[in-house]
């Protein structure tokens, strides 16, 4: 017998869980890219359909009910017919409308577009996730989430480059043509070379010759004799009732108030995150930066954000949640930094930069926290429906910031309203961290030689 992750757990991170982190990295700078061409090509599109901010706005809000809908979705895909086919057709599920939107003339048209593509952007995003985590050991599983994570700001910030490069002489259509042929071009990538779980597999289809081939690949070194079976035991499952993947196992012992606290962090990360994501180059207009250079704002944002990621990540493997306080009480400041009046334009950049570290950080690091949480059987579930909620504080964020910047409210007093959400943050944060220490950071870590 063979027990999938116990055999993960003792070999670590090897080559073909390097090549998947690889993969959905790829997939997810496709992703980011995508997502954040909507919010760079925002001021252009504005001037050239002449429409206020409140009606881009709600093109916002409306590509996150796609996100909500793809999460709720993806999350039941992923868990019933494999992370490989989800992710393949998320991927393809946003390239193409992605490409559409280079035809559309009006908010309406946008509108409808971005819903569908979000739907492909939201369910793809925690899927991805959930497979690196199945492809790593316990002890380092919210450090490559995060790292896959990175790929998605590389992503925003390849998006704020090449605008800053093609729309003053191509149009902001050029952003999404480069965008759409670049996802279309991985979903063939992914679907030649992306493996399944080998997690998935166990749990689901133990005799298949896709587990035999994925292990041997695993554990290429060693031996599997032609009659050994497959298992995929999983000590997480102490903190429930062991059974079947099914929704209600998210509500299993004290994974209930983990759930609960994980999608009140989602919704509060949601509120402060998406209202910079989706609305930084407008406000940095309204603060007197020239258009090229509030482009490449959201570039930083985006960029600085890895180095909360990247700094974060160990520190949560270790520590657990609690860790993450520090990055929502040091981002408000930073946030309201930059709507200060008459700021010079590097405590401007400073301001952002700052923001990025804090408030991307601690976007990167609710992932890293989820992964964490759930055993394999209902880990696509438990992290997609806590992205649901991610996606609910997602619509209202942009919808609220473009309400309150077509009031035309001062700038310093609107930094300060989308600073608060970093409040209800680092209180959940705190709660989630206590729990996490109480009945989830003592789970032993299993290293077990093959049978």
């Amino acid at each position: 017998m063979i027990d999938i992750n116990e055999t993960i757990d003792r070999v670590g991170v090897r080559r073909l869980a390097i090549l998947v982190i690889a993969l959905c990295f790829c997939m997810m700078m496709c992703d980011g890219y995508d997502f954040v061409a909507l919010s760079v090509a925002a001021p252009a599109i504005l001037r050239h359909w002449h429409v206020l901010p409140s009606a881009m706005g709600l093109v916002f809000s409306i590509t996150f009910i796609g996100l909500l809908v793809g999460s709720l979705f993806y999350g039941w895909l992923g868990d019933r017919l494999g992370r490989r086919f989800t992710i393949i057709l998320g991927t393809c599920n946003f390239g193409i409308p992605v490409l559409l939107t280079v035809f559309a003339s009006n908010v309406q048209e946008l509108a409808v577009l971005r819903f569908v593509a979000g739907i492909g952007m939201g369910g793809v995003v925690p899927i991805a996730y959930t497979l690196v985590s199945d492809y790593a050991p316990r002890r380092s599983r919210s450090t490559v989430t995060v790292i896959t994570n990175a790929g998605y700001s590389v992503g925003g910030v390849i998006t704020g480059l090449v605008a800053a490069a093609v729309i003053p002489h191509f149009g902001w259509q050029s952003l999404f043509a480069i965008g759409a042929g670049a996802s279309l071009a991985m979903g063939v990538v992914l679907a030649f070379w992306l493996p399944e779980s080998p997690r998935y597999l166990a749990l689901n289809n133990p005799t298949s010759p896709k587990l035999r081939r994925l292990v041997e690949r695993l554990i290429p070194n060693e031996p599997i004799g032609t009659d050994v079976v497959f298992v995929a035991g999983d000590v997480q499952e102490k903190q429930g009732n062991a059974g079947a993947g099914t929704f209600a196992q998210l509500f299993s012992g004290p994974r209930a108030a983990a759930t609960i606290f994980l999608w009140l962090l989602f919704v509060c990360d949601a509120l402060a995150f998406f209202f910079l994501a989706s609305w930084l180059p407008v406000v940095m207009e309204r603060q007197g930066v020239a258009p090229a250079t509030a482009s490449l704002t959201q570039s930083l944002f985006t960029f600085t954000g890895m180095i909360g990621g990247f700094t974060i990540m160990r520190f949560i493997d270790r520590y657990g949640p609690i860790v993450v306080l520090a990055l929502p009480i040091l981002g408000a400041p930073f946030e309201i930094l930059m709507g200060m009046h008459g700021a010079p334009l590097p405590l401007i950049l400073t301001a952002v930069a700052g923001a990025g570290i804090c408030l991307s950080g601690v976007h990167y690091a609710v992932y890293g926290i989820a992964v964490r949480f759930y055993p394999a059987s209902i880990r696509g579930r438990g992290v997609s429906s806590a992205t649901v909620w991610g996606r609910a504080g997602g619509i209202l964020a942009p919808f609220a910031g473009g309400f309150f910047l077509s009031t035309h409210m001062p700038l310093q007093q609107l930094m300060i309203i989308a600073a608060v959400p970093c409040i209800p943050t680092a209180l959940v944060v705190l709660g989630l961290g206590h729990l996490y220490s109480k009945h989830f950071a003592d789970t032993p870590e299993i290293v077990v030689t093959a049978a």
